[in-house]
């Protein structure tokens, strides 16, 4: 693959047949040149590229082979292209593809130690989840520009995330009778999903919405209409009913049978 971020190596050229070239290249060879295509739509929409300054980067420059605009990009890119264990990063880290798109050049990536690390110490606190949120509402502006409608509608949801083990927020639901977390969702009528939100497993799940919606409303006020909520009878409550009215939000909620009554 061209221009991979190898070092230049002398080739062969057999004097009985000049046209022949024989190298021993053989780690350019990639079969995910997606982080490729990956790099060009983060660059273009400037989806990941504000994290930089979103995040105090406390190490020690000296000992830092990897910057954070290095990692958080490789992270994602290969949770994006289907490598979603931290493991992954031990083999992927030499690819040529996604070092040309973490810009690495010849250089390997981060390991599957320094990326746990990266997603623990710094993703893990209230700021570093905050400018992940910012960084998938930045990928939604892109795709809200181009939506030729007046109206938005907006399906919130909830449902379980089965775990196993004693991780943090883990916790018996009765509604749907295991250990899990329990997500809140938002997503367009088209299947966008414009937020998402993890939760412990035995909160309600109605637990946060009003804020939970509130930036999206905001945010996309001014491009948008006419503004619809669809949720199942588990956000029927008054908050809601007084938020949406507040906000000029047309709200479809179900009622349960025993609301009915």
């Amino acid at each position: 693959m061209a221009g991979s971020g190898e070092k230049e190596r002398e080739t062969i050229r057999p004097e009985f047949d000049r046209s022949i070239m024989i190298d021993f290249r053989g780690a350019k060879i990639t079969s995910d040149t997606g982080f490729l295509l990956l790099r060009e739509m983060d660059e273009r929409f400037g989806i990941l590229g504000p994290i930089e300054s979103e995040l105090e980067d406390t190490r020690s420059w000296v000992h830092s082979d990897h910057t954070q605009l290095q990692m958080v990009p490789q992270r994602v890119y290969q949770i994006a292209a289907g490598y979603e264990d931290c493991n992954d990063a031990d083999f992927l880290r030499i690819d040529p593809a996604l070092r040309l798109a973490i810009g690495k050049g010849d250089e390997a990536g981060a390991g599957q130690s320094r990326l746990s690390r990266l997603e623990n110490e710094v993703f893990g606190t209230e700021d570093g989840l905050k400018a992940l949120e910012n960084a998938l509402t930045r990928s939604n502006d892109a795709l809200m520009k181009r939506k030729k409608k007046q109206r938005l509608i907006l399906d919130v949801d909830s449902t379980e995330d089965p775990a196993h083990g004693k991780q943090e927020h883990v916790a018996f639901n009765g509604h749907f009778e295991e250990n899990c977390f329990h997500p809140l969702f938002v997503f367009t009528s088209d299947g966008d999903c414009l937020r998402a939100k993890l939760r412990p497993g035995n909160v309600h799940s109605a637990d946060g919405v009003v804020d939970f919606l509130d930036p999206i409303v905001k945010r996309y006020r001014s491009r948008f209409i006419l503004f619809w909520l669809r949720g199942a009878a588990a956000f029927a409550n008054p908050e809601v009913y007084e938020y949406c009215d507040g906000e000029r939000v047309t709200y479809f909620i179900r009622l349960s049978a025993t609301m009915r009554c």
